[in-house]
């Protein structure tokens, strides 16, 4: 099989920096799509649940509609609660790994990498200039 995506397996600073990145993108828009499923579902229950509300006098069926229909609303707004904790962990450790990584990477790695580089080069521009003048 094929990987068509490379991973960064070189060093494990540019893996902890864009999987964070990887969390933190992904945890954005699950926060998102809770927060538009939650408010979908509370839009689809609204008139119902509100006409139900304004009557003072409901028979057995609205009452058991209304009282359904009022649970249905709490449970999708602790539900709502209980995945953006879960999801601000997520995102707190993404944020967390992708500054650890990046700082790290930059800090420690490139300028080793860079240093490396700058002395390859050198040796390279003494081998040619050598070779011409001999």
């Amino acid at each position: 099989m094929e990987n068509r995506v490379p991973l960064p397996t070189d060093n494990i600073y540019k893996f902890y920096a864009l999987f964070g990145l990887l969390l933190t993108v992904f945890s954005i828009g699950a926060m998102l799509y809770v927060n538009k499923s939650t408010n979908d579902l509370a839009f689809e229950v609204a008139v119902e649940y509100e006409t139900l509300k304004a009557d003072p006098v409901r028979s057995v069926p609205e009452e058991a509609r209304f009282l359904v229909l009022d649970r249905k609303l709490e449970i999708a707004n602790i539900n709502k609660r209980t995945f953006m904790v879960c999801l601000a962990v997520i995102l707190a450790a993404g944020l967390g790994m992708m500054w650890y990584g990046f700082k790290k990477w930059h800090t420690e790695v490139q300028p080793v990498q860079d240093e490396i580089a700058r002395l390859t080069l050198e040796k390279l521009k003494r081998e040619v200039g050598g070779g011409i003048d001999a």
